[in-house]
């Protein structure tokens, strides 16, 4: 095997490459056998570019000849001008059987690329002339649909004046309209503040009379009805305790006097009911004043001193006077909350007849917008 095994290695001299191959490896020179190849004959390198142009698509065999040739003589040109170099230069330009191998393909590559150039202009050039000659017909077919439009638009023009008159009158009335609507608009807003004013004083007020309701309910809501039962037990109570029940048989409008208070109490759930269920508006100013006079001013009708003769007169102690401090504040919300009702009432009204106007705004307005996109 080792004496049928060879192996070919193809070099060039040019350079400095082969020199540093054989220094590195001396068997290249001690056992090989060299064999330098001079330059090309001109019917070799006429040869090699007829095989290499062979299959070129040329548009006849003379070409193609010619072109051969041309090669051949670019490649012996240039060597006789790198021999005329190094003789005045000393300057030594190498060529080689690969450079004109690269020389052919060069030449094959770039006529290749030019006709897909050329090729890619020609189909551009084909395309805008087909697309100028369709403009050209479109811009005749566009003439003629002109020129039998121009009637039409004439007439169109005409119709056009008429209805922007019309929508300029149109405009003017719903501007007209519109401003005074915005003027009633404005009272109407300044109605809606001053009801909105009022609404906040009034509560405001119950506010601040709500503790001494929650202060008449707790008392009410803290008796129990056997506490109840055992005052209505009571033949001759103390003289404290019939003064507490006193003003809430007047509050009741029934008789002040203690058997009639016994007589209620004893009915303990229907007294607890009426009591929880007592409605201070209903009292008459005159029944509540003499309830002040009478008995809010004495210093015995106190709860901390009717709760240590008996805890429910405590309670019921505490349930008229908190509700004679929530009448008087009551007393001033009344007033307040009648002025409520007539402003607020007075403003739904407005609100109601700007609604109507501003229905009549947007429907001149929309009808401002038809014939603006009918004159479009």
């Amino acid at each position: 095997m080792r004496q049928n095994f060879h192996i070919c290695l193809c070099l060039s001299p040019v350079g400095n490459t082969l020199r540093v191959r054989c220094r590195q490896f001396p068997s290249l020179v001690n056992c090989c056998t060299l064999d330098w190849f001079s330059k090309w004959p001109a019917e070799a390198l006429l040869f090699v570019s007829q095989q290499k142009l062979i299959d070129m698509e040329l548009p006849n065999e003379d070409i193609r000849g010619e072109l051969a040739k041309m090669c051949m003589l670019i490649h012996t040109s240039v060597e006789e001008a790198s021999d005329r170099f190094f003789e005045e230069l000393r300057r030594k330009v190498y060529t080689t059987p690969k450079s004109y191998l690269d020389l052919i393909s060069l030449y094959i590559n770039t006529l290749d690329k030019k006709r897909l150039e050329f090729q890619t202009n020609r189909n551009r050039l084909a395309n805008g002339l087909k697309k100028l000659d369709e403009t050209n017909r479109q811009i005749a077919e566009l003439k003629i649909s002109l020129a039998e439009s121009a009637p039409i638009l004439a007439q169109k023009d005409i119709d056009l004046a008429e209805t922007m008159k019309v929508v300029d009158k149109e405009t003017e009335e719903a501007n007209i309209i519109k401003s005074q609507v915005e003027k009633e608009e404005e009272i109407v807003s300044k109605q809606y503040a001053e009801a909105s004013a009022v609404k906040a004083e009034v509560e405001d007020d119950l506010a601040a009379a709500q503790p001494e309701m929650d202060k008449a309910k707790s008392a009410v809501a803290s008796l129990e009805a056997a506490a109840i039962v055992e005052m209505a037990s009571f033949g001759r109570p103390n003289p404290n305790i019939a003064l507490v029940c006193e003003p809430i048989m007047q509050l009741l409008g029934q008789k002040k006097d203690w058997a009639t208070a016994q007589q209620n109490m004893k009915k303990t759930q229907v007294f607890l009911k009426s009591l929880k269920e007592f409605d201070v508006s209903t009292v008459k100013e005159t029944t509540i004043t003499k309830i002040r006079k009478d008995y809010l001013s004495r210093p015995e009708f106190n709860p901390a001193a009717m709760a240590k003769l008996s805890v429910p007169a405590g309670q019921l102690c505490t349930w008229v006077i908190a509700l004679s401090n929530y009448q008087i504040v009551w007393k001033k919300i009344v007033p307040k909350k009648k002025k409520l009702a007539e402003v607020s009432a007075a403003a739904e009204e407005a609100k109601a007849i700007l609604d109507e106007k501003l229905a009549g705004v947007r429907a001149a307005q929309e009808k401002v917008n038809k014939l603006n996109e009918q004159a479009n």
